[in-house]
């Protein structure tokens, strides 16, 4: 069994990721600079420990690389709220933090396996997005690209330290995963200002005109994919797309969400600009291709969307019941 270190550990996809693989056996540590509220069922499990810093701290974080097999790193700031209005903070927490691990990681010769995004495609019109497809984004002085571009140069970073140094990693670009423990239902995403507003009668905002399109993945499927490239030999040094062919735009992601929970919350438009500040752009559509994780993973999200927001919805039902 390997010593598996997950930064962002206790976040959405890391502490699921951390559950997973104490599941199979491996011994875990998740480093996160939460209050661990989203893990605290995992601490007294035998082979898990969790470590409350950031991953800037560079000392804090070679002590912990040096005792591992593998780094899953997962720490990152991906609310677009956040990007928008906090971007020198971004950018450091998700490329200087990236490279800290990559210096650390490939010094101990341990694998890497990294959390992109997709919006590292930024508005490519080309769609679906093949995992070598062209790179169109907007201005430097639109924050909004903030995100996707210190993404975008981190997985730089990783082929240039496997070309250099024979570094193994791994690359995730996920597309907006959705589930159980996603957030306080404050953030900027989309599911969670949806089902925030459905839960407590208020009217779905949604942003802009509501014809662009998403697809959504849920997180067990998610999971399911990570945990797979994370032992696969034949995912090191690749990239995967991680999603569903099933695009969808968000005023039907709105109409669907009302009809699975019997919600009755109105619909209202919002201008992207009254959320989200003259420093966004939208992306009209974004969709994967799938193909490769399938191919060389032989992965592929099996669970449907009115399945996943079943279990979204009743898990923050009793969230709001137990408070």
């Amino acid at each position: 069994m390997a010593s598996i270190l997950v930064t962002g550990g206790a976040g959405f996809l890391g502490s699921f990721i951390c559950e997973k693989l104490l599941a199979m056996g491996h011994q875990v540590v998740a480093y996160d600079m939460s209050n661990g509220e989203k893990i605290e069922h995992l601490i007294d499990k035998p082979g898990f420990r969790f470590v409350q810093d950031s991953i800037l701290n560079f000392s804090s974080m070679e002590r912990e690389i040096d005792r591992a097999d593998i780094v899953v790193h997962f720490a990152a700031i991906a609310d677009p709220k956040r990007y928008v209005q906090e971007p020198l903070v971004t950018m450091e927490i998700d490329l200087q933090g990236a490279l800290n691990v990559f210096k650390l990681a490939s010094k101990k010769k341990a694998k890497v396996c990294f959390a992109s995004t997709s919006e590292i495609y930024g508005k490519n019109p080309a769609i679906p997005w093949k995992e070598d497809a062209e790179r169109v984004l907007g201005s430097t002085h639109i924050n909004r690209w903030c995100y996707g571009t210190a993404k975008a140069a981190a997985e730089h970073y990783c082929y240039a330290y496997a070309h250099q140094e024979g570094m193994p990693f791994v690359i995730y670009r996920f597309f907006n995963v959705y589930g159980p423990r996603l957030d306080d239902l404050g953030s900027g995403r989309v599911l969670p200002i949806f089902l925030k507003q459905c839960l407590h009668d208020e009217p779905i905002t949604i942003h802009g005109d509501g014809l662009q399109t998403r697809t959504l993945v849920y997180i067990e499927d998610a999971v399911d994919c990570v945990v797979r490239a994370i032992f696969n030999e034949k995912a090191v040094g690749q990239a995967f797309n991680i999603g569903t062919s099933q695009e969808l735009s968000m005023k039907d992601l709105a109409l669907k969400l009302k009809e699975v929970g019997g919600f009755k919350s109105e619909i209202v438009y919002v201008p992207h600009k009254e959320v989200f500040g003259a420093s966004y752009e939208d992306v009209p559509r974004r969709v994967p291709d799938v193909s490769k994780a399938k191919k060389l993973l032989g992965w592929e999200a099996t669970t449907t969307l009115e399945e996943g927001l079943k279990k979204t919805i009743a898990y923050y039902k009793e969230q709001i019941a137990n408070r």
